[in-house]
């Protein structure tokens, strides 16, 4: 979905602040910029949910299977398919007014009596229907729904409190940030956990050091979610924390770890990372296998290869992948060519495409020799690497893959000797 303009000046303005203020706000690419609504101001006028149908809509929610409340609940303004107001191209004739409905529930609720229904559902028994308040609740733009977000997070109930963090998740408005963090220190984990996530959508850097504190809980749960809220923020300084959560006791804290420190991209957390590759949990070595990737540390170049015979084939495919993503490896590893006759064809195939990135020439032979085999997906591998390494020994084998029986195949090789020729 297009970021609405509104938004887009409310944070621009939030930024401008932060820099001003001296603070260290977590950093903005040229896309943040680019991606705004043309069209803000000028949409077909349309029905949006009122506190009727807001009332039928939690109705039939309560009525149904927990399962499909919550399937129900996550498809709220993801607007699949076709389903514009004068276009109902591949609509059934019987769902034309389902659609009517189903539009208005996905924009934004403003009626004021439906937003105070949904406010009095943030302590529903039900946690779908708590869950379905906040998301309602978090997307709508109007200033009276903050209020009652900021309100609910000051309950009595923690059950409140934390539908209430939920829906500040959904927000993402910058000016929720004290209040989430004041909300770190609720004595309800529940609540504290979901303003840590919160605090994660926001990716506001000034959140590091109060989630940095969240790393020594006693709950696993909410160590967890501190370091993922960390991961997305992506602000070295949480490094150094992270670091010591790699050894948890808990699986679970340690997977959130490593692919947080994966996401900061800091080469002060390979040894952690290369530590991790040796986890009893699976789940923690494929996050470590990728993480290292992400870094793109040369000195995790010997652990990637002996996690090239990992009991795990995906630990092995990550493994291969990352070792094509280092900076400064000069010579490709034994093992890596090796596996581009590994049984698992898709180790293969990965294998083929990270001998490319590394650069290393003398690979060379060993892919004219996998270019034979009856796959055409590590055909194009090869054709693909051997254009990436440009050594002459390789234009026998993309002339012959210029006549390859893959259509695919063919196309690419052809490219590839075209760029060539230019390049002469």
């Amino acid at each position: 979905m297009v970021w609405p303009l509104a938004r887009f000046f409310l944070s621009l303005t939030a930024l401008f602040s932060w820099a001003l203020a001296g603070t260290g706000a977590a950093q903005h690419s040229d896309d943040d910029y680019e991606d705004i609504d043309p069209w803000l101001g000028f949409e077909s006028p349309a029905p949006t949910a009122d506190s009727a149908l807001v009332t039928a809509f939690l109705s039939a929610l309560a009525s149904t299977s927990p399962a499909v409340c919550q399937l129900t609940v996550s498809s709220i303004g993801n607007h699949w398919g076709r389903w514009g107001d004068d276009d109902r191209i591949g609509v059934l004739s019987d769902e034309v007014a389902d659609a009517t409905l189903r539009d208005a529930l996905n924009r934004p609720v403003t009626d004021p009596a439906a937003l105070a229904l949904l406010a009095a559902s943030l302590a529903h028994q039900q946690p779908c229907i708590r869950r379905a308040a906040a998301r309602l609740l978090g997307e709508s733009r109007a200033p009276e729904s903050r209020r009652l977000l900021s309100t609910a997070l000051r309950s009595n109930s923690a059950r409140v409190r934390e539908g209430a963090a939920l829906g500040l998740a959904h927000a993402e408005n910058p000016a929720s940030l004290r209040e989430l963090t004041g909300a770190l220190k609720d004595h309800d984990q529940g609540v504290v956990r979901m303003a840590a996530y919160a605090l994660g959508e926001l990716e506001d850097a000034r959140a590091v050091k109060p989630l940095g504190n969240l790393l020594g809980s006693k709950d696993a749960g909410t160590r967890a979610t501190a370091a993922w809220a960390l991961g997305q923020i992506e602000d070295i300084r949480a490094g150094e924390r992270l670091k010591g959560l790699v050894g948890d006791a808990d699986p679970g804290v340690r997977l959130e770890a490593v692919e947080a420190l994966g996401e900061l991209e800091d080469y002060r957390g390979t040894n952690a990372l290369k530590d991790a590759l040796k986890d009893k949990d699976v789940r923690v070595r494929r996050a470590a296998a990728e993480a290292l990737g992400e870094v793109e540390d040369h000195r995790a170049a010997e652990p990637l290869v002996q996690a090239l015979a990992d009991p795990d084939p995906v630990v092995r495919r990550l493994a291969a992948q990352s070792l094509g993503e280092l900076d400064g490896v000069k010579r490709a590893p034994p093992q890596l060519i090796a596996a581009l006759g590994d049984r698992d064809p898709e180790m293969a195939i990965i294998a083929a495409r990270s001998l490319g990135e590394i650069g290393d020439t003398g690979v060379v032979p060993a892919l004219a020799a996998a270019y034979r085999s009856d796959n055409p997906r590590l055909r194009y591998s090869v054709v693909a690497a051997l254009a990436e390494l440009e050594d002459a020994r390789g234009e026998a084998v993309l002339s012959m893959a210029s006549n390859d029986r893959d259509q695919v195949v063919r196309h690419k090789a052809v490219e590839a000797l075209r760029d060539r020729e230019d390049d002469d």
